[in-house]
């Protein structure tokens, strides 16, 4: 199996530029006309902050937005005199509107209005009442209803975004899934921090809606989510019709506002639902999928989409906090039917990214994530008592932990998904031993961590295991010595230092055997008369199958520049040859080797 030559598979989300933090409050004395005032309790008495305060012109265009403050001020600007009015948007409650008033050129006016009492429930909606999907859904509909408070939610986003008022930390992730057990294969994942103008920023919305959502050739395929702006953009209302749904099973206490193209829409595009909270109104997430994609079918079958996840802060201001985009990742293969070349399905790519924290202008933290799931657990030694410092790790990636006095661990921060989950241990890595790893679900929504338990094996199990997996060679060793009498050699490289060498070439020659084997996960060249294997991570060697009873020479090697790696005798010694023996049937043999000074 093969993928296709050069091709690549990413998203892009553009990464926020680094902006300079203006000085927050009230702007004071600006040129041109202004209406300051206060959004005040059904009461008249108290100060209400964290709400959309808009200006509007007759036309019902609007002109200045701001957020008011926890006291109810709020402040905003006109671009002429005129005739305009305030517009109030709180989520979960009706809008409010002032009347009409006069701005004079140069002039400062006080407007204060008291915030609508009624509040908006979205429960008793009944998704598909309204079976059409509709484009600029009319007043009066269900679907407006829902559509409403999402846009209050995705406005607040997008004036959040505009202005750039925090400093972030986040973490981003790339990883790799099988694709029948959505097991993780590999993740990496790394950090940043900094004042952005937001964690998460899409294309221009006329570029994704007239140029297409993604964008494939031979050599890349490219995938571009949207966000706020782009929802709220009219090129994307224009394109897009909108429907009610819910989904008990994995929505559960949410109402969905979905969204399709429209009719004769041919570039690639997107559909989905925006998830809001039955109770409260508020967005929680968009969870959305590719349409129109020319992709072959084996591919289209990985789930080509993604997630948003939207977080309100303290005071109004909305985030995009989580993201994730799912890929497919092409390989060759070959046709049952014809033989002939085919695309497959080789790996699923999912990468985003979480916001980790986020500090306002005081270096207050305002908002401090939950990361997701996690594993927990204990490893116990041959006695039953806890091992400690053990490490404990998901295979293919860089998430591990370390156990404590107890042998208890804890691998946090993980999505929802299969972890291949093993351990290491000092007192077995001269054997470039792993015990097997053990697959542990993560799931989603939940805050107790999955569990798995681990028994370190006994020595005599360790050596009975160490070539398991280790075809033994056709060829027995000679020299009078029999088939059943084989060994296994390990040991340490270490550089002059005393550091691990990772990597190194370890030559094993005999004139007594013909073959042997090496463990699996090291690289093995083989030759009659020697077999050559490499060192891992922590420098440690590891040879099966090798001739007991007999001298072994041994030394680390490097293939010269033009030389033929598979030829045993032209390799260059790095270290001097040195003879051992493993003596027994089934024996065990140690030899550690120092590198020289360069």
């Amino acid at each position: 199996m093969r993928r296709p030559p050069g091709h690549t598979t990413r998203y892009s989300l553009f990464p926020p530029l680094l902006l300079l933090l203006l000085a927050a409050g009230l702007p004071d004395g600006a040129e041109g006309q202004s209406v300051r005032g206060r959004l005040l309790d059904p009461d008249g008495q108290t100060g209400l902050g964290s709400a959309m305060m808009i200006l509007e012109d007759r036309n019902g265009n609007e002109v200045d937005r701001a957020l008011s403050r926890n006291n109810g001020l709020f402040q905003l600007q006109a671009p002429a005199p005129g005739s305009y009015r305030l517009r109030a948007e709180r989520i979960g409650y009706a809008t409010t509107h002032s009347d009409f008033f006069t701005l004079a050129a140069g002039a400062t006016i006080t407007q204060n209005l008291i915030a609508a009492v009624q509040a908006i429930t979205l429960e008793g909606l009944e998704a598909g009442g309204e079976r059409k999907c509709t484009v600029r859904p009319e007043e009066g509909l269900a679907v407006t209803r829902v559509w409403d408070e999402a846009r209050k939610a995705l406005s607040a986003a997008a004036w959040t975004q505009d202005r750039g008022y925090y400093r972030y930390e986040m973490r981003n992730i790339e990883r790799r899934l099988e694709p029948e057990t959505r097991r993780i294969l590999g993740e990496e994942r790394s950090y940043n921090r900094g004042y952005l103008k937001a964690p998460y920023i899409s294309r221009p919305a006329d570029s994704l809606v007239y140029g297409g959502f993604a964008r494939i050739t031979a050599r890349e395929s490219l995938y571009w989510a949207p966000d706020a702006e782009v929802l709220l953009s009219d090129p994307f209302l224009d394109t897009h019709c909108f429907n009610l749904k819910t989904d008990a099973d994995n929505a559960p206490g949410l109402i969905g506002l979905a969204f399709e193209p429209v009719s004769g829409r041919r570039l690639p595009d997107i559909g989905g639902t925006l998830w809001l909270d039955l109770a409260t109104s508020r967005l929680e997430r968009l969870d959305y999928t590719y349409r129109n994609l020319n992709l072959p079918r084996t591919l289209l079958t990985s789930g080509i989409g993604g997630t948003l996840e939207f977080e309100e802060l303290p005071n109004g201001t909305w985030i995009v906090k989580t993201w994730r985009i799912s890929m497919p990742k092409a390989g060759m293969g070959t046709s049952l039917i014809s033989g002939a070349g085919r695309a497959i399905l080789e790996e699923i790519i999912v990468q985003g990214g979480d916001v980790v924290r986020v500090h306002d202008n005081e270096e207050r933290t305002v908002l401090e994530s939950d990361l997701g799931g996690g594993i927990a657990g204990q490893i116990r030694d041959t006695l039953g008592a806890g091992l400690a410092n053990a490490r404990v790790y998901v295979e293919g990636t860089a998430i591990e932990s370390f156990t404590d006095q107890e042998g208890k661990f804890a691998l946090e921060g993980l999505d929802a998904g299969v972890y291949a989950v093993t351990y290491n241990h000092p007192y077995l890595e001269p054997f470039a031993y792993t015990p097997e790893p053990f697959e542990v679900e993560v799931l989603a929504d939940t805050d107790t961590p999955a569990q798995v338990s681990f028994t370190a094996p006994r020595m005599a199990g360790i050596r009975r295991d160490l070539c398991s997996d280790v075809e033994r060679p056709e060829t027995p060793a000679s020299g009078g010595v029999g088939g059943s009498r084989i060994g296994i050699l390990i040991g340490r490289i270490t550089d002059p230092g005393g550091y691990p060498v990772a990597d190194a070439m370890v030559r094993i020659l005999s004139n007594d055997f013909g073959l042997m084997g090496a463990a699996t996960g090291l690289e093995v060249r083989q030759s009659r008369g020697g077999v050559v294997v490499t060192t891992n991570d922590s420098g440690y060697y590891r040879a099966c199958w090798v001739p007991v009873d007999t001298s072994l020479d041994v030394a680390v090697v490097e293939v010269p520049e033009g030389a033929d790696p598979t030829n045993l005798s032209e390799m260059e010694l790095l270290t001097r040859e040195q003879s051992v023996m493993v003596g027994g049937d089934g024996g065990l043999g140690i030899l550690d080797l120092q590198t020289r000074s360069n």
